[in-house]
């Protein structure tokens, strides 16, 4: 449950009944709400706990909807919020949303008065929130131009092995899918990951169901159990699957059938996945547009 309530100051505020099969990894923002968020739809937030402290938070935007991502699940773990507590939240206009944290009893939690981040240095406390948000967005921004250096390294290979692109069309076609990687980035390339140009073998079904092979690179730190249960996350919808490991692989199956069904990737898409958490890796898909630049 969630609405929009009025404080008694000027600043609105909205609450949420915390519901862990909906929130425990990210939290949506009322619709309702977005009118008074100044337009934000995306970059690094702070949530302010009772305690004084500073949560940092990602708010991206998925089917015009907002939502809290990375360091939302820390902030629940932190304050011990668990399901049918009362949250309140109030934007300051800026950079951060307050909120106070009510238990079952109806009140404030006490145990949210003394809640810190876990494993902080005092770093997660600013006394200017605005001046570390600068430093990390900055650090955002570097992370993604040399992800857009590797993206083109990539093409240019691509480009190499694929003659009917016409060479007229290559700086065209490279700015294009780098315009396409700054937009449809939710989350910077610090968290762990690995990108796929995906093959044949990869999208269709060899008698056993359609399997990703993980690099094993990626797979032997990550991945460390011969089966690793996962959800994969796309826009708003997530697919249970499972990593399984062989003594000379890993590959992803069981919900990447689905996943390539409503997500429509074909042969030759990049795709990138990014472990959120865990169990959870959240799929970026860069498409080919072959149509745009024909044979010669």
């Amino acid at each position: 449950m969630q609405g929009p309530t009025m404080s008694t100051s000027k600043k609105p505020t909205f609450f949420k009944i915390f519901l862990p099969e909906q929130s425990a990894r990210r939290m949506r923002i009322p619709p309702a709400y977005r009118k008074h968020m100044k337009g934000k739809s995306s970059g690094y937030f702070y949530l302010k706990g009772p305690s004084g402290y500073y949560w940092p938070v990602k708010l991206i935007e998925e089917s015009s909807n907002l939502f809290l991502t990375r360091g939302w699940p820390a902030f629940v773990k932190d304050h011990d919020i668990h399901h049918g507590h009362f949250l309140l939240f109030k934007f300051d206009g800026e950079t951060t949303l307050k909120v106070k944290v009510f238990s079952h009893t109806a009140c404030e939690d006490k145990a949210a008065f003394s809640a810190k981040p876990s494993g902080g240095d005092g770093n997660n406390n600013p006394p200017n929130p605005v001046k570390a948000l600068v430093a990390k967005v900055k650090k955002e921004e570097d992370a993604w131009d040399r992800l857009g250096d590797y993206y083109h390294s990539c093409l240019k290979l691509s480009i190499k092995q694929n003659s009917f692109f016409a060479e007229a069309k290559v700086s065209s076609f490279i700015c294009t899918v780098k315009a396409m990687v700054q937009a449809g980035a939710p989350s910077t390339a610090t968290n762990p990951h690995f990108a796929l140009q995906l093959k044949a073998y990869s999208v269709q079904d060899r008698g056993r169901g359609k399997t990703l092979v993980i690099p094993s690179s990626f797979a032997k730190i990550h991945f460390v159990k011969p089966k690793t249960p996962i959800v994969l996350q796309w826009e708003d919808k997530e697919w249970p699957a499972t990593v399984n490991k062989s003594l000379e692989r890993s590959y992803l199956r069981g919900g990447w059938g689905n996943f390539l069904k409503e997500s429509k990737v074909q042969e030759g898409d990049t795709c990138k996945f990014e472990l959120l958490e865990p169990s959870v890796l959240r799929v970026h898909i860069l498409k080919l547009i072959e149509e745009e630049y024909p044979d010669q």
